[in-house]
């Protein structure tokens, strides 16, 4: 699908439906976890459209929801003080990464975005969860932020490393979930800025996107209120297998 659309023909077609059920499901697993709207609506958004075009749809409610989960955790300043390299190299490659899906079209970027999530959901479920040891925070933390803004730039999707390095942080939750929001947010601000330089953006997307956080408001709405009555545990198994099955069907049918 191309990227310039249409508002009026957008809403008069099934691809507006499709959409806020991704974004309605994206932002009931952001109330239930604490993270995956932009994986989530950027993975199932890919199956309609393209990287680009599920990039620019999830900025606004993505920016808005990481908001107010930093903010409900008052955390940030010890967080940024033990993530901070982590978080400048995450966002510094950015617009490379964005970059490259100019320069090479042709690349199956969203086969590239299944292997991260597969990556994702099978780690997370054989357990393994390595801790990163305090001295090499930094150091390991800058590479890992750089890593993660290449690839954040080429998919939109921020947990592999990103995620992945917090976690082995061992933080506490809270910390933890204000971590993922900073990642979150900062990462989405400098997607946004970067798919207007590059002009990947129209005004119509950006009408959307503000569009968008309906549906994802109900959905964390929603998940807020399941997250009160169902085990998180259990509800992370069974996200994390369905992740893996996205994840696996983009690498299959991906670039077609």
């Amino acid at each position: 699908m191309s990227l310039a659309i249409d508002v009026v023909d957008v809403a008069l077609s099934p691809f507006l439906i499709q959409i806020i059920l991704i974004f309605i499901l994206a932002g009931l697993v952001k109330g239930i976890v604490g993270f995956g709207l932009p994986t989530i609506g950027i993975g199932f958004g890919a199956l309609i459209s393209d990287i680009p075009t599920a990039m620019m749809l999830i900025l606004v409610p993505t920016i808005f929801t990481n908001i107010a989960q930093v903010l409900a955790t008052e955390s940030m300043a010890s967080v940024v003080k033990k993530t901070w390299a982590f978080l400048f190299g995450a966002v510094i490659f950015i617009p490379l990464g964005l970059g490259v899906v100019l320069l090479v079209p042709e690349f199956p970027f969203d086969r590239l975005l299944g292997i991260l999530i597969l990556v994702y959901s099978l780690v997370s479920l054989s357990g393994f969860n390595p801790v990163t040891h305090k001295k090499n925070n930094h150091l390991l933390g800058l590479t890992f932020g750089l890593l993660n803004s290449v690839l954040s730039g080429m998919t939109g999707s921020m947990t592999v490393p990103g995620v992945m390095y917090l976690r082995s942080l061992q933080l506490s939750s809270n910390d933890l979930l204000c971590a993922m929001g900073i990642l979150f947010l900062i990462s989405t601000i400098a997607i946004g800025g970067s798919l207007w330089w590059l002009d990947l953006a129209t005004q119509e997307l950006s009408v959307l996107s503000v569009m968008m956080c309906v549906p994802v408001a109900i959905g964390v709405w929603v998940g807020m209120r399941v997250r009160s009555i169902l085990s998180e545990e259990r509800f992370e198994k069974v996200f994390l297998y369905a992740f893996a099955l996205l994840g696996a069907y983009l690498v299959i049918f991906g670039g077609q």
